[in-house]
C-alpha cells in the first residue's frame, strides 16, 4: 500500500442510503476528496449486492476501497474487500451507522474523508452467518426474534433516522410479538428457555445506537451474545433505557456471553437480521462463527 498522501481510492456509493441522503452528499464529497488531493474514482451501487462485486472487481487498481452508505452497503464492500484482501474504507451516511461507531465516530463528512487519506490499516475480525446452506458475511452483528422483527418493521418508516426510527418500530413491534423457545448453543455452552432476543455482535451497537454488546472487541477473536429472556411489555420498557448506556446486563432477565460458535435453534421460524438487513425467510436454525483477523479496515 503506497503512503497514505498517494492512496488510490475506490468510493462506492449506495445513492438511496439514509433515505437518499447518500446520493445527495455526492457533490460534496467529491469536493472534498479533489481538495485534500485524493486520487479516486467514484461509482455508485445500482441493486442489491452491486457493491460487492464493484469491490471485488476493483481491488487490485485501488490502495483503498471505500464504502459510503449505511450498514448494509458497509457489509456488501466487506464481503468483497474480505474475498479479495483489500483495504477497506468507511463513511457512514445511512440511518444507523452501528458498524461506524465500533470503528470511532468522527464529527462530520470532512473527517471522514481525512481519514481514507492518513488513517492506519488496522485488522479486524468478521462474523460468518450460516442458514438454508448459505453462508453470509456480518461485520457489526446479528439479531435473532425481536431484535429482528423491530429491523423489519423500520423498513417501513422513512421519515425519522437512528434511534428514533429504532424507537419507533420497538413501539409499533412489542403489542404483537410472541417469545419462542430456543436452544442455544454457545461454543460447548447450551442455554434454553424462552427467549425475548438474542444480538450476536461483533460490534458494540445495533438500532442506531443501542449498546447490545458494550464489551464487543472487533479483534479479539470473539462473538459477544446478548440473550434476553421472556418479559412482558412494562419490564421491556423498563429495561430499554439502560441499553442505550450499555448497562443491560445489571438487569436479571439478561445474560452476556462470549464464544467463537454459536448455534440457535428455535421452536418455530423467526425473523433474523444481518447488520440490519432483514432476509425474507424465516428461520428456525441459524449458525454463526467467527473469523479473525480477515478484514483490513483504515481507522
Amino acid at each position: 500500500m503506497r503512503p497514505a498522501g498517494e492512496r488510490l481510492v475506490k468510493f462506492i456509493v449506495n445513492p438511496v442510503s439514509g433515505n437518499g441522503r447518500t446520493g445527495r452528499l455526492v457533490p460534496r464529497l467529491v469536493g472534498l476528496a479533489r481538495r485534500l488531493g485524493l486520487d479516486f474514482d467514484l461509482q455508485l451501487t445500482q441493486a442489491p449486492q452491486h457493491a460487492t462485486e464493484l469491490a471485488s472487481e476493483h481491488s487490485s487498481e485501488f490502495d483503498v476501497v471505500v464504502a459510503v452508505g449505511g450498514d448494509g452497503t458497509v457489509n456488501e464492500v466487506a464481503a468483497g474487500a474480505v474475498k479479495s484482501k483489500a483495504v477497506m474504507g468507511v463513511i457512514p451516511t445511512g440511518t444507523g451507522n452501528d458498524f461506524a461507531r465500533a470503528l470511532g465516530r468522527l464529527k462530520g463528512l470532512q473527517d471522514y474523508v481525512h481519514r481514507i487519506v492518513s488513517g492506519k490499516v488496522r485488522v479486524i475480525d468478521a462474523g460468518v452467518l450460516k442458514f438454508n446452506n448459505r453462508d453470509l458475511l456480518f461485520v457489526n452483528g446479528v439479531g435473532v426474534g425481536f431484535d429482528a422483527e423491530v429491523a423489519r418493521e423500520s423498513l417501513n418508516i422513512h421519515r425519522l433516522g437512528g434511534i428514533s426510527r429504532y424507537l419507533y418500530a420497538v413501539m409499533k413491534t412489542l403489542p404483537k410479538y410472541v417469545s419462542p423457545d430456543m436452544r442455544i448453543e454457545l461454543d460447548e455452552k447450551i442455554i434454553e428457555g424462552k427467549r425475548f432476543l438474542v444480538a450476536i455482535g461483533n460490534g458494540i451497537s445495533a438500532g442506531g445506537g443501542f449498546l447490545l454488546t458494550p464489551g464487543a472487541s472487533l479483534d479479539d477473536g470473539l462473538l459477544d451474545a446478548c440473550l434476553v429472556s421472556d418479559l412482558p411489555i412494562r419490564r421491556v420498557l423498563q429495561v430499554i433505557p439502560s441499553v442505550l448506556k450499555g448497562q443491560h446486563g445489571k438487569h436479571p432477565e439478561v445474560t452476556m456471553e462470549k464464544a467463537r460458535k454459536i448455534r440457535i435453534k428455535s421452536d418455530r421460524p423467526v425473523s433474523i437480521h444481518r447488520d440490519g438487513e432483514v432476509p425474507t425467510d424465516k428461520v428456525d436454525d441459524i449458525e454463526m462463527r467467527i473469523e479473525p483477523g480477515c478484514l483490513n479496515i483504515l481507522v
